[in-house]
């Protein structure tokens, strides 16, 4: 196995658990360093700059949310990512971790498997930050470059296609109606056609609709004001690809207030876009099952209650439990448990609409947030859902695996007016789904109130795992 050579700053104060977690991340090519101290943190941080820091949060003289606090607030150890581990496994201590500064949570035991997954996720993320952080330095290194030579031009026209014809870009000279005058630079590859098919024809004739309206927006704005714009564009390219460019549009001469030339400079930055696009999707999804992570699906659905109570609309909430999965992973194993989980999430997008949010809600429990759906909508919902996943058979290497879920499902005009908010949806969803569960699983309750009289459910039941609230 090649090393990877990322460093991780590993706190704890019991030592069999550095020793643990030392020889795990050490034989995944990992280096290590560890601490029991929590005070030690911040000064090993600020030396060393690891790539990854596992921090405990019961420690002596400062615990976890301490050190994670000041690290955030020191310039150089603020962009380290932290990860709690701890026993402490309650909503209001992953709440309070996150408020800290944390990136993820781990409880103990430590489960190997979700630990690896996880550090590498967020070892993965701080890289391609790095990487998007020093191309865009490198790019506005380029452009200061640029602009610098183009201030020290004394005729700026004739030296101007000298220069960019020795640069990695394509140069467009264009009029206020848009015409190819002149095609500057050597990357005819990233061209939208040939060059003798382009030149004397309007940018409107030769690039898509789209592409060619924002573009021409932005060349009238610049020979009306006089000011630079820069805008970003996909266009697809004589080479077959559909690539990303910059465009910076500066005034070249202007002989009346709308009228003139104007100097356009594409840059290629397909590669940045993508790595934003990694980046992102490393924010906002599910490492495993590739649907929203818990984070972004309550950002999502807090606008959608919004929406929903401002223009009066329906909206509908479920809360889908897989029935004994521990079963699973205890008869087969993580890997197939893991398997199931993607195969779960997949049939369940096969029968939701494109404007239905899906969230993984943590473990084995994902939540569907249903806009311009009633009661009886969600209902059908549901039972739709319940019996397509009854339905699915997962083909692993120990065989046959089926499961079946519990679904809470709650509508948001059910609610008192005073409880419209998204901690109370998510309340009333919880609470049918504890109702599933007690009415047997593999079934489907609501919180109308027609329905049978929902359970007033202690808050501590509520924040024990699925699998244990019920005998």
């Amino acid at each position: 196995m090649t090393p990877k050579q990322d460093l991780i700053l590993i706190v704890d104060d019991h030592e069999e658990n550095l020793l643990l977690l030392d020889r795990i991340l050490v034989n995944q090519g990992y280096l290590v360093m560890k601490t029991m101290h929590g005070e030690k943190v911040e000064p090993l941080a600020e030396r060393y700059l690891p790539q990854l820091i596992l921090l405990d949060i019961q420690l002596p003289v400062m615990d976890g949310y301490e050190v994670c606090r000041r690290l955030k607030a020191n310039p150089q150890t603020a962009c380290i990512p932290v990860i709690f581990i701890s026993a402490l496994d309650s909503e209001e201590d992953r709440v309070k971790g996150f408020e800290a500064g944390g990136v993820d949570y781990i409880s103990k035991p430590i489960q190997i498997a979700e630990t690896l997954a996880r550090v590498h996720t967020h070892v993965t993320l701080r890289q391609l930050q790095e990487q998007l952080g020093s191309t865009n330095r490198e790019l506005v290194d380029r452009i200061s470059d640029l602009t610098l030579s183009q201030i020290k031009l004394h005729d700026r026209e004739g030296k101007l296609q000298a220069i960019v014809s020795a640069l990695p870009h394509l140069t467009f000279i264009h009029d206020a109606e848009g015409h190819y005058l002149e095609i500057l630079g050597d990357k005819v590859d990233l061209l939208a056609m040939r060059r003798t098919d382009m030149l004397g024809r309007r940018l409107q004739d030769v690039l898509p609709p789209q592409t060619g309206a924002l573009i021409m927006e932005a060349i009238q704005a610049v020979l009306m004001t006089g000011e630079s714009k820069v805008i970003e564009y996909q266009l697809p390219v004589v080479s077959g690809r559909e690539l990303w460019f910059e465009g910076r549009i500066a005034l070249l001469d202007r002989d009346q207030p709308a009228g003139g030339r104007v100097v356009f400079v594409a840059s290629e930055i397909t590669e940045r876009v993508e790595l934003y696009q990694k980046v992102n999707a490393l924010a906002t999804q599910d490492p495993l099952t590739d649907c929203f992570n818990r984070r972004h699906f309550l950002h999502l659905a807090e606008k959608e209650i919004q929406r929903a109570i401002r223009y009066d609309r329906s909206l509908s909430l479920l809360i889908l439990d897989i029935d004994h999965f521990k079963q699973v992973n205890d008869l087969y194993g993580h890997p197939t448990g893991d398997l199931v989980l993607r195969s779960m999430v997949t049939e369940i997008q096969h029968n939701l609409r494109e404007v239905d949010i899906l969230g993984r809600y943590g473990g084995e429990e994902f939540i569907v947030l249903l806009p311009e759906t009633g009661m009886n909508g969600v209902r059908d919902v549901a039972e739709r859902l319940r019996q397509s996943i009854q339905n699915l058979v997962v083909d692993t290497r120990q065989g046959s695996v089926a499961v079946t879920v519990s679904i809470g499902a709650a509508c948001l005009r059910a609610l008192e007016r005073q409880r419209m908010n998204l901690e109370a949806f998510i309340d009333e969803a919880d609470r049918a789904l504890y109702l599933a569960k007690e009415h047997g699983r593999n079934c489907v309750r609501d919180n109308h109130p027609t329905s049978i009289a929902l359970p007033v459910v202690p808050k501590e039941i509520l924040r024990l795992p699925r699998d244990k609230r019920t005998a």
